[in-house]
């Protein structure tokens, strides 16, 4: 049991890497160096063949301006499908530097259109 959960973490961790990546349109050569790791390994961590250490995946949602969590939240007993383009649109225009009053304001819109967080 233990080996087919951590392929499947493995792979959904690469797929949700490999959609964020495409998004910000680097190659995978590009987010190696922004990451300070190779873009070879960042191809293997992509299609779940090698998995990635705290420290790299931290190193890694710093050069995709994406929150760590993004990329890591695999929720147990839940299907594990990587957010929407859009989703990661939002998550990207928010992992940016961005004043309080912005953030609050942007909070303050998705919440009336979606309603209270639980």
């Amino acid at each position: 049991m233990r080996k087919r959960a951590e392929r499947h973490i493995r792979k959904f961790i690469g797929q949700r890497l490999r959609a964020l990546r495409k998004e910000r349109g680097l190659t995978q050569d590009k987010l190696g160096e922004l990451s300070g790791l190779s873009g070879k390994f960042i191809g293997e961590v992509e299609r779940g063949q090698k998995s990635i250490s705290i420290d790299s995946l931290y190193a890694v949602a710093v050069a995709l301006q994406t929150p760590l969590p993004s990329l890591v939240d695999v929720r147990v007993g839940e299907q594990t499908i990587p957010p929407s383009e859009d989703v990661e649109r939002i998550y990207a225009l928010m992992a940016g530097p961005h004043r309080q009053e912005e953030i609050r304001r942007a909070y303050n819109v998705l919440r009336a259109m979606f309603g209270k967080v639980s």
